[in-house]
C-alpha cells in the first residue's frame, strides 16, 4: 500500500458521510505525498464544491474573493516567480477549498502541473476549467497543445476549433487547425498504406481519390454551395470513424443548415451516444430548438404577409413569437448559469431581459458583464436605461454619464443614443438647463438624429 492510500481511504469514508472538512484535509494530505492521483484530485474537488454549496457560498469565489484571499494569492504568485511549483500547488489547493471553481486559480494550478511535467494532471485541470467556463479560450489552447503533444491530433483540432468559435479573429487557432488537419490526413494515409500490405498501387489510387474528396468537401463546406453533397461527404467520414462524436456533430450542423431539423437532432443525439462526455451536444440541441422555432416564425410571417387579414395566421404568429421569447429567456438563463464567467453571454442575456422589461434582472446581468472592459460602455448605458425606466433618474444619470464619457467617437450612433438618453433623464429629473445643453450639443453634431431639434424647441418653449 502506498503511503498516500491511508489518507485517501479515510477521505473516501469521510466524503460518504458528508464530513467534507475532514475529507478535504485527508485528500490534501494524500495528494501532497502523491500529487498524480487524478481520481483522488477529482474527488477532492467534489468535496470542496459540496462543502461550499452546503454552506451557501459561491463556488467561483464571488466579488470579494481576491480581497479575502489576498495573502494566499500573493503567496501563490511568489512561489510561481521562485519556480517553487510543489509549494505553489499545495497553496493553490488551500485557496480552492473556499472557491473550487475559481477558473483563474485552476489555470495557475494547471500551469504548475505543466511546469513539473505532470501532463495528465494538467490535462485534467484544464478540462475542469472548460467545464466551468466553456468560453475560456486560453484553457482550450492549452488543451490543444497538450493533445498535440500526446499525438491525439483529432482532439487537438477539436480544441482549436473551440478557440476559433470563441475568437474568430485568432490567427494562431486558424493556423493550428490547418496544420493539424493536414497532419491528421497524413496519419490516415500512412495507416492505410500500412493496412494495404504491399498493395501499393491500390493504396495510391485510394489516397488520390480521398485527397480529391477532401478537397471538394472543404470547398463545399466553406462556400455552402452544395450542402447536400457536403452531407454525403460527412457521412463517408463517419463511416471511416463512427465513434468520432465531432463528425456526428458536424453532420448535425449540416442538416440544420438545410432545415432538416429531425435529422440534425438524430445526429446530435448520436454524438452524445458515442461520446457521453461530449460537452458541446447540449448546446447544439438547444441551438437546434431555437433554429426550429425561428424557422416557424419566419414561415408564419410569410403566411401573414401573403394574407394580412387572416386572423388565424396573426394569432399563430403571436403564439410562435411568445414561444420564441420564452425559450430564449429560459435558454439564456441556463447558459449563464452553466458559464458563470462568460461576460459576453451575460450581456446578451441582459439585452433580452431589457426587451422583456425585466429591469432589475437586466441590471444584475450588466453589473456582472462590465467586469470585462469590452462590455463596460454597453453595461453603463443599459444599466442607466433600466434605472431611467424604474424612475431612479439620479442613478440613471450617473451610469449614462459614465457611458457617454467612455465613447471617443462623437459621430457614432452609440454616442448619439447615449447622449439622447442622458438628456432625457435630465428632463425627467427636472433639470431642463442641463437637458437643453446636452440636446444642443447633440444637435450641433447631427441635427437629423431622432427628434433632437424638436426636443430643443420644446425645452426652450417651457424655459
Amino acid at each position: 500500500m502506498a503511503a498516500s492510500d491511508n489518507f485517501f481511504q479515510k477521505a473516501e469514508q469521510a466524503l460518504k458521510k458528508r464530513n467534507y472538512d475532514y475529507a478535504i484535509a485527508m485528500y490534501q494530505q494524500g495528494l501532497s505525498i502523491d500529487p498524480d492521483r487524478l481520481e483522488e484530485r477529482r474527488k477532492l474537488r467534489v468535496a470542496q464544491t459540496r462543502r461550499v454549496q452546503e454552506d451557501g457560498g459561491n463556488t467561483t469565489g464571488g466579488k470579494m474573493f481576491a480581497l479575502k484571499n489576498a495573502k494566499s494569492i500573493g503567496t501563490i504568485k511568489k512561489f510561481g516567480l521562485q519556480k517553487k511549483y510543489e509549494e505553489q500547488i499545495v497553496e493553490i489547493e488551500k485557496v480552492l477549498t473556499v472557491a473550487p471553481q475559481h477558473c483563474s486559480t485552476l489555470m495557475t494550478l494547471a500551469a504548475s502541473f505543466e511546469a513539473t511535467s505532470r501532463i495528465p494532471s494538467a490535462l485534467q485541470t484544464y478540462q475542469e476549467v472548460v467545464e466551468i467556463d466553456p468560453g475560456n479560450w486560453e484553457a482550450w489552447k492549452a488543451l490543444g497543445n497538450i493533445y498535440e503533444g500526446q499525438q491525439d491530433l483529432e482532439k487537438s483540432v477539436e480544441c482549436w476549433e473551440r478557440v476559433k468559435q470563441i475568437r474568430p479573429e485568432d490567427a494562431e487557432a486558424g493556423k493550428a487547425i490547418r496544420d493539424l488537419s493536414a497532419a491528421v490526413m497524413m496519419q490516415r494515409t500512412e495507416a492505410r498504406k500500412a493496412a494495404a500490405k504491399g498493395d501499393s498501387f491500390r493504396a495510391m489510387l485510394k489516397d488520390e481519390d480521398e485527397s480529391e474528396k477532401l478537397q471538394k468537401k472543404a470547398q463545399m463546406i466553406r462556400t455552402a454551395d452544395d450542402a447536400q453533397a457536403a452531407i454525403q461527404f460527412k457521412k463517408e467520414e463517419i463511416k471511416s470513424d463512427p465513434e468520432n462524436s465531432r463528425f456526428h456533430r458536424e453532420l448535425g450542423d449540416l442538416y440544420a443548415k438545410v432545415k432538416r431539423f429531425d435529422e440534425a437532432e438524430s445526429a446530435f443525439r448520436k454524438a452524445a451516444e458515442v461520446n457521453p462526455d461530449d460537452m458541446y451536444v447540449a448546446e447544439k440541441l438547444a441551438t437546434l430548438t431555437e433554429q426550429r422555432i425561428n424557422a416557424q416564425v419566419e414561415d408564419s410571417k410569410i403566411a401573414l404577409k401573403n394574407n394580412p387579414e387572416d386572423a388565424a395566421a396573426k394569432a399563430k404568429l403571436e403564439q410562435l413569437l411568445a414561444e420564441q421569447n420564452d425559450f430564449r429567456l429560459t435558454d439564456y438563463e441556463r447558459r449563464v448559469s452553466a458559464h458563470p464567467t462568460d461576460f459576453g453571454l451575460k450581456a446578451s442575456f441582459g439585452r433580452l431581459l431589457f426587451e422583456n422589461e425585466r429591469w432589475d434582472e437586466c441590471i444584475g446581468q450588466y453589473q456582472n458583464a462590465r467586469k470585462d472592459p469590452k462590455f463596460a460602455t454597453e453595461a453603463h448605458w443599459m444599466i442607466g436605461r433600466c434605472f431611467a425606466r424604474k424612475g431612479v433618474q439620479s442613478v440613471a444619470i450617473k451610469e449614462l454619464t459614465a457611458a457617454v464619457e467612455s465613447i471617443s467617437d462623437h459621430d457614432s450612433d452609440r454616442w448619439k443614443s447615449v447622449m439622447y438618453d442622458l438628456a432625457e433623464s435630465h428632463v425627467k429629473n427636472e433639470d431642463g438647463a442641463k437637458a437643453l445643453e446636452l440636446f444642443e450639443e447633440l444637435m450641433s453634431i447631427d441635427i437629423s438624429f431622432r427628434d433632437v431639434s424638436k426636443r430643443v424647441d420644446q425645452i426652450r418653449s417651457v424655459g
